[in-house]
């Protein structure tokens, strides 16, 4: 009797447990929170993924706006050194070269950027239109002081001429007898100006002529040959004060000349 008392009891505590376990491990209530909790990350995932569309969109658009403007200002230079008519054929051939070999690879760069499918490889990417290609910090200065020196350089030759046409009609007058001593030193300063420019402006060529694309950095030559530019400019505006000062010499000269000569 005992033993069935209790057995009845351990099976009624039994009974009462189980509602209790149940409700606590609800299999359907438990799946519905797992189906949502699903839910909320593949929806997080979905954000994510347009997110990151998103970025690569905008990296891409970035770095096409940065390579249509680079491509856009070699274009501008390509034209401006065809119409050129100071550098040499020789200069334009080199530079058209290096422009046109800059257009090409940023196209390809362009084109490569746009195919990318991650951030990381995109940024990259882009990153190398600035490291890779500088139209700005190296192309455009160097053909800018290219020109530069060029129109400089035509300058000193039409100097040159003029100095020849000054020794010229300088001994015309001293076979004369006339006093060109004045003359002549203006006309010695003047050549020496002109070779002096010559030598600054062959020099500074060949500095411009060593800058390539892969200079890590250019910024010193460039300095330097602006630098001397200047120089170059102030030897130009002496030399324009000695002409001013051998025209009002030769005035002088003639002018005595002309006196002497109906003098009985």
């Amino acid at each position: 009797m005992r033993k069935i008392l209790i057995v009845f009891i351990t099976f009624a505590i039994g009974f009462n447990f189980i509602p209790t376990v149940s409700a606590q491990f609800n299999v359907d209530k438990i799946r519905e929170q797992i189906n949502k909790e699903i839910g909320r990350l593949e929806k997080k995932a979905s954000t994510a993924a347009d997110n990151q569309e998103k970025r690569l969109s905008k990296i891409k658009e970035t770095a096409g706006k940065l390579i249509d403007k680079r491509v856009n200002d070699l274009n501008k230079l390509l034209t401006r050194i065809e119409n050129d008519k100071k550098l040499s054929t020789e200069e334009k051939t080199t530079l058209k070269a290096g422009i046109q070999a800059s257009i090409d690879g940023l196209a390809a760069l362009k084109a490569k950027i746009q195919a990318d499918t991650d951030i990381d490889t995109a940024k990259q990417d882009t990153k190398t239109i600035i490291t890779s290609y500088y139209v700005y910090k190296i192309f455009i200065p160097k053909i800018r002081l290219s020109i530069a020196i060029s129109t400089l350089e035509e300058l000193s030759t039409n100097l040159s001429s003029l100095s020849n046409e000054i020794q010229n009609l300088i001994d015309t007058l001293k076979n004369e007898g006339k006093d060109v001593s004045s003359l002549e030193q203006l006309l010695d300063d003047m050549t020496s100006r002109i070779q002096a420019i010559n030598t600054t402006l062959l020099n500074d060529k060949t500095k411009l002529a060593s800058i390539t694309l892969s200079t890590s950095d250019a910024t010193p030559i460039f300095v330097e040959v602006r630098q001397d530019l200047a120089k170059v400019r102030s030897e130009f505006a002496k030399i324009r004060y000695d002409i001013a000062q051998m025209r009002a010499d030769f005035k002088i000269v003639l002018k005595t000349s002309k006196g002497a000569s109906v003098t009985p």
